[in-house]
């Protein structure tokens, strides 16, 4: 049997989101420059000599956490969602293709998205320990994930281990 070994996948982007039901200050808009870590677990390859190629991973990694980068993250039932959308689509303020990368919809049981205005609506409260849980639901079938984490401040921080 041979020993695994993890290689870290470490991605940054920035985000805003609100939490819909939280009494306090975070029931306002307000933006996050979030951490996201990602642990994957496999064999060394003894041509390659990695458990598997960071770069790889980023790639792939980054071609889900595009939509959230620099996107707007909604609760389901959030009532700002209809404003936003309706506010962005009278001011035509959309990702525009020739600036901007172009991004597929989400589609999927925990989030989907709107993504060309760059708004992602989520089932469930958008914390760190939710979106640990939504980003290896989207990116399970792309890499052997061992462990996420995630970071939205010095002090908001989760890990979740995935078998």
């Amino acid at each position: 049997m041979s020993d695994k070994y993890r290689s870290i996948v470490t991605l940054d982007f920035q985000y805003a989101h609100r939490f819909m039901n939280w009494p306090r200050e975070a029931k306002h808009l307000h933006g996050h420059s979030g951490l996201l870590t990602i642990e994957l677990e496999d064999v060394v390859d003894p041509v390659t000599g990695y458990a598997h190629a960071c770069k790889d991973g980023q790639k792939k990694a980054w071609e889900v956490l595009d939509h959230f980068h620099h996107a707007t993250l909604f609760q389901e039932g959030d009532p700002l969602l209809d404003a936003v959308l309706e506010t962005y689509k009278k001011h035509g303020i959309v990702n525009d293709p020739k600036y901007c990368v172009p991004l597929k919809k989400i589609e999927h049981a925990l989030a989907w998205s709107y993504p060309e205005y760059r708004i992602v609506v989520t089932k469930k409260v958008s914390t760190c320990e939710n979106l640990c849980e939504l980003f290896h639901a989207l990116l399970k079938d792309k890499m052997p994930i061992k462990k996420i984490t995630m970071r939205s401040s010095s002090i908001n921080c989760a890990s979740k281990e995935f078998n």
